[in-house]
């Protein structure tokens, strides 16, 4: 039993460096996407596109994802994550590094489409990978600490792009965001070449019915963590703090919240970790929408970010447990609801803050997480 046990160990140290290597990718890529965070928002707003505009090009993502995905998850399927996350890093350098040579609205959205595309193939890879490295018991707990990945970055990028951009020009943040893109690409070269399902697939399909529902409820909680992600900046420059603060408090929460409440993922049924998430996130968006007291709208991303980081571990191992045999596929169907939600989301609520300003694009927000609650119930738990 000893040598079983032994032998055991050894054989699980591959995946496990496997796992830390795709984790440091996963960060050096994820601090390239939110380098854009800053600058985007206020290059399109200086070459003098409207709000409603705006909210168009940041939500183009969507589009992306809804052909992308399916197609990312089958060649993750079939190829194995590495080639796929190539992909990705080079198709965000490339998006990043284009954007402030334009101030065309269809060249934006395009290459905001590119951007897109690197962060579908990227994550949906990325994310298979993890499935497909850790036993099921231990899924969740995993996925949290491997979305951290993303989390820290988002505490410590946009912060530091904003201090670079007070005394570079704007065309610098970009530059930023391509370089690290092309750091994780190098990164993502060293990971296992082999297929994360030994059996190829046949073409594209689409998702069975069985995941419709938990990737409705996904969207709905992907629209509301659009409000945060996608218009931090504009809600800092119109309530007067640095959007680089809130995101930093928001990288801060969720990291927490991986890394402590992570640990009971496992444990807990996935329609109570969804009613909890949504009404932190419906709760932050309500503080937004009622009022500009410092405290309090410093108080937000702590109730946005406590929600995002229970629901999205669990959701992503629920989609797991519903297609076991196509951790790509899994992976792929939980990002084409989050970032429909996010794209699709982005555009209604950009046009609630044409409409209504920072509170009708908050309360819409609050709407949106709390349809989540009601859907909540009706997910079966995981096999």
């Amino acid at each position: 039993m000893r040598a079983f046990a032994v032998a055991r160990n050894v054989a699980a140290r591959p995946a496990l460096s496997a796992y830390w290597l795709a984790w440091l990718a996963t960060a050096t890529f994820f601090a390239g996407f939110y380098a854009l965070l800053v600058p985007l928002p206020r290059y399109l707003a200086v070459v003098g596109l409207p709000d409603w505009q705006i909210g168009l090009v940041l939500g183009a993502f969507g589009i992306a994802s809804l052909v992308g995905r399916p197609l990312a998850g089958t060649l993750t399927d079939q190829f194995g994550a590495k080639p796929v996350m190539l992909i990705g890093a080079a198709s965000l350098g490339l998006g990043a590094l284009g954007t402030p040579h334009t101030a065309s609205l269809p060249l934006l959205i395009a290459l905001r489409l590119l951007q897109a595309i690197g962060y579908v193939a990227f994550t949906t890879a990325g994310t298979a990978l993890i499935v497909s490295l850790v036993p099921p018991d231990a899924r969740a707990s995993r996925l949290a600490v491997f979305g951290a990945a993303a989390n820290v970055a988002i505490s410590l990028t946009p912060a530091a792009v904003s201090a670079l951009l007070t005394v570079a020009p704007l065309e610098q943040g970009f530059l930023v965001a391509g370089a690290f893109a092309t750091i994780g690409g190098v990164l993502a070269l060293s990971l296992p070449a082999a297929r994360t399902d030994s059996v190829k697939r046949p073409g594209v399909t689409w998702f069975p019915g069985e995941v419709w529902l938990p990737m409705l409820v996904t969207a709905l909680l992907g629209a509301g963590f659009a409000a945060f992600f996608q218009f931090a900046p504009i809600l800092g420059d119109r309530r007067g703090v640095p959007s680089g603060v809130l995101y930093t408090i928001y990288g801060a929460t969720i990291i927490a919240t991986r890394v402590i409440g992570g640990r009971v993922l496992d444990r807990v049924r996935i329609n109570r970790v969804v009613a909890i998430a949504a009404v932190l996130m419906a709760l932050g968006h309500a503080v937004l929408a009622s009022t500009d007291a410092l405290l309090l709208v410093l108080l937000a991303p702590v109730l946005v970010a406590t929600g995002g980081g229970l629901f999205h571990p669990a959701l992503i191992a629920h989609h797991a447990a519903l297609l076991p045999e196509t951790p790509g596929k899994a992976s792929a169907a939980f990002y084409v609801a989050f970032d429909l939600g996010i794209g699709l989301g982005s555009w209604l609520l950009g046009a609630m803050l044409q409409w209504a300003g920072v509170p009708g694009l908050y309360w819409s927000a609050a709407v949106l997480a709390s349809g989540a609650l009601l859907l909540g119930p009706r997910l079966r738990e995981r096999v």
